[in-house]
């Protein structure tokens, strides 16, 4: 039986950035704290400088980056919630994802203004390059992989993937037009 989703979604009216995770893990669910099991997901965009300052206790970095600008880049308001609202796993090779999924993602581009749509995982974007057949999908991966109306939309390395270098993908997310470093990687 699954369990009840206690993670709330941070979906703001105009967002510059909409991080997509693939489902609420046990942990944060339990805790109803997003990225909560260490400081990875915090310490990369500090690293990366979606954020300027460290957060130092991982139960209240979503509040502070996702609930309000203060110490975001330029004061940006980012976002976050999962492709899968319904599954609470730890694992994520046991979750599905549908094109209902991915339909729910589409509608809350239709009403809220998205600068970039950040796709966090591997099924993520794939589901996306299956379901979303309104948008045309490079064959980037680990960048900008489309365009939808005005919203940018990349993918990224888990925070928890053995991916080297992983923060220079998410500076993409802050770079004007997802641009690359000047020697185009």
């Amino acid at each position: 039986m699954d369990k009840k989703v206690n993670l709330s979604e941070y979906i703001h009216p105009k967002t510059e950035i909409l991080f997509v995770a693939l489902n609420v893990p046990e942990n944060s669910n339990k805790n109803a704290h997003w990225f909560t099991n260490n400081l990875s997901f915090w310490n990369l965009l500090f690293r990366s400088g979606i954020i300027t300052q460290p957060i130092l206790n991982k139960l209240e970095g979503d509040e502070t980056v996702f609930g309000c600008t203060k110490i975001n880049f330029k004061n940006w308001s980012i976002g976050v919630t999962d492709l899968n609202r319904k599954i609470v796993k730890a694992k994520s090779i046991n979750v599905e994802v549908t094109s209902k999924d991915v339909k729910r993602i589409m509608d809350i581009l239709k009403i809220r203004e998205v600068s970039k749509l950040c796709l966090m995982h591997s099924k993520v974007g794939e589901a996306f390059r299956n379901f979303a057949s309104e948008i045309q999908f490079n064959s980037n991966r680990y960048r900008k992989i489309g365009q939808w109306k005005n919203t940018e939309i990349f993918e990224v390395p888990f925070h928890n993937a053995s991916i080297a270098d992983k923060e220079k993908y998410y500076t993409m997310l802050i770079q004007k037009y997802g641009s690359v470093n000047k020697k185009g990687e």
